[in-house]
């Protein structure tokens, strides 16, 4: 990635956040969470995580296999060869432990940090996001619902936060692709004889794809401006992990 962050570029997000959260308070809470919803329901959600998670991973081993060095191997390379050069990626970043807004303060903060000594030199990045832009899955928004926990703060996992020229084509592309394979998987597999894929009128079932999601854009101006709907706020340097309260 040789090109350089500036104003005007798309935030991306590749993922759902807060997954992995919503996940661990399953495991912690279940008697509650199955007080309040069907067994059914979150079978079926549950799936939809799992398939996400398989994809992924996927992606991941099949990126370690194709690297000779130590680099971290990127999942989005393997399913989408040359992607940063096709819609001009300038930077990535992993959303993990403090949510989206954690990493999305981390990466504003960085920019101002002198590489050599590590030290901050200036302000940083300014950006405009939307948290009705942010891919959360309905399972997770009502899970943080059930215990007061705000999603955007919550824990995730294969989640990434880019920067980029072209967020719309890419995540126009990202779907389109994976909706692709797994049709041809499908295809693939029932020509062999197999009804995996298909449902009892063989329609094609494809698997839930990764989501991708304009929901912001770096700004000239150094503040970092929220919208939650019809209000505005602003990011802050305060940082905690939701999750954290139930450990």
């Amino acid at each position: 990635m040789n090109q350089k962050i500036k104003p005007g570029q798309d935030l991306v997000i590749v993922g759902e956040i807060g997954t992995y959260g919503a996940e661990k308070l399953l495991e912690l809470h279940p008697e509650e969470i199955y007080k309040r919803f069907s067994g059914f329901y979150l079978s079926e959600e549950k799936r939809k995580l799992s398939e996400q998670k398989d994809v992924m991973e996927q992606w991941y081993h099949a990126a370690r296999e194709a690297r000779a060095d130590e680099a971290e191997a990127d999942p989005i390379e393997y399913a989408m060869p040359d992607y940063k050069k096709t819609y001009g990626v300038t930077e990535i970043r992993n959303v993990e432990k403090g949510g989206i807004l954690k990493a999305l303060w981390d990466f504003c903060e960085a920019a101002a940090l002198d590489p050599e000594t590590g030290r901050k030199k200036g302000y940083g990045l300014g950006c405009e996001f939307r948290y009705d832009s942010i891919p959360v899955s309905q399972f997770t928004m009502e899970i943080c619902e059930l215990f007061d926990v705000l999603p955007y703060r919550l824990w995730s996992r294969d989640c990434f936060l880019m920067t980029m020229e072209k967020g719309d084509h890419f995540c126009r592309d990202f779907l389109e692709m994976q909706l692709r394979a797994s049709k041809d998987l499908a295809d693939e597999t029932f020509a062999k004889g197999s009804r995996v894929g298909f449902d009892s009128e063989q329609h094609v079932r494809t698997t839930e794809p990764v989501r991708a999601a304009v929901f912001g854009r770096i700004t000239k101006e150094k503040k970092r401006i929220r919208v939650d709907g019809s209000e505005i706020g602003y990011l802050t340097r305060e940082s905690y992990e939701e999750l954290d309260r139930f450990i």
